[in-house]
């Protein structure tokens, strides 16, 4: 659906296996920038790339005429689809450089950070990131079409952040937790800060995080942004009110089970790494206080 002048925005379903053989029902969103130069904001999963090519035909575009991919981070639901993009679109990729490596290697990335069968289920191939974001850069997508990067790590070392001023868009990838969802992010004091970063673009009118199925508009951005720090701070609570309870000798995983509990999620999620990975970041960082 077309969510400002010319940015659209694709909720896209999938499933994640695990080794066990479950599979976990999830989301992504990605988007599409409909300027002189075709863009598309991350590729979601493999079974998407149909999905985001029949989208762009209905705007009376072909996906060969995308010319830019734009990865507000590297993990494996935000660059799934790049294989197959790279032979049909045969795109320019650009991503931050702290995130290239796990990009252009998924392999690398399994070995990293693993999630279920995430590689052989959810990815079509590596690809050359072709181009570097930075912090303070701005993309030419043609016309008045213009997209300013600002770096926002928490989520992943390299994920950034993107707004295009004459849209009021606002695209913050991963790095804002979406309260009621299982807490994912590896660095908590980075993640305040880019929360922080998020609350000082000047004119933000439409906020797109993919870790939420809705968009937010008006003055539900900043609000939002407000609530996943809160949401933040009071996963922290809740992690040293269960250590200072159970004392030295609680263990890693009645910790991470008592969290989950505590925000009303599954217990069964406890044994998920990128879900320990959170939990050890608050582990590993002075309290936050109020």
């Amino acid at each position: 659906m077309r969510v400002s002048p010319h940015v659209h925005a694709l909720l896209l379903n999938f499933e994640i296996e695990l080794v066990s053989g479950a599979k976990i029902a999830r989301f992504v969103p990605a988007y599409v920038i409909e300027a002189e130069r075709l863009t598309v904001v991350d590729t979601a999963v493999k079974s998407s790339a149909p999905i985001i090519f029949d989208y762009v035909e209905s705007l009376g575009r072909k996906p060969e005429e995308i010319e830019y991919v734009i990865h507000t981070h590297g993990h494996f639901d935000h660059v799934g689809g790049d294989g197959i993009f790279a032979e049909r679109a045969k795109p320019r990729f650009w991503a931050h450089p702290k995130d290239k490596a796990i990009i252009e290697s998924l392999e690398y990335q399994e070995r990293v950070r693993p999630v279920g069968k995430m590689r052989e289920q959810n990815t079509s191939g590596d690809v050359t990131v072709t181009d570097l974001l930075h912090d303070g850069d701005t993309l030419d997508l043609g016309g008045d079409v213009q997209v300013h990067v600002f770096h926002t790590p928490g989520h992943s070392p390299g994920s950034v952040s993107l707004f295009i001023p004459g849209d009021g868009t606002l695209f913050c990838g991963d790095v804002l937790p979406e309260p009621g969802a299982i807490p994912i992010y590896e660095d908590v004091s980075q993640t305040l800060e880019s929360l922080a970063t998020l609350r000082r673009v000047s004119g933000a009118t439409v906020l797109l995080s993919q870790l939420s199925d809705r968009v937010w508009t008006g003055d539900e951005v900043r609000g939002h942004i407000d609530d996943g720090e809160a949401y933040v701070r009071r996963v922290d609570r809740i992690i040293r009110q269960t250590t200072d309870r159970l004392g030295p000798s609680a263990l890693f995983e009645e910790v991470c089970r008592t969290v989950l509990r505590e925000l009303g999620l599954p217990e069964a999620a406890s044994g998920l790494p990128i879900y320990q990975t959170t939990v050890m970041a608050h582990l590993s960082t002075d309290p936050l206080g109020p």
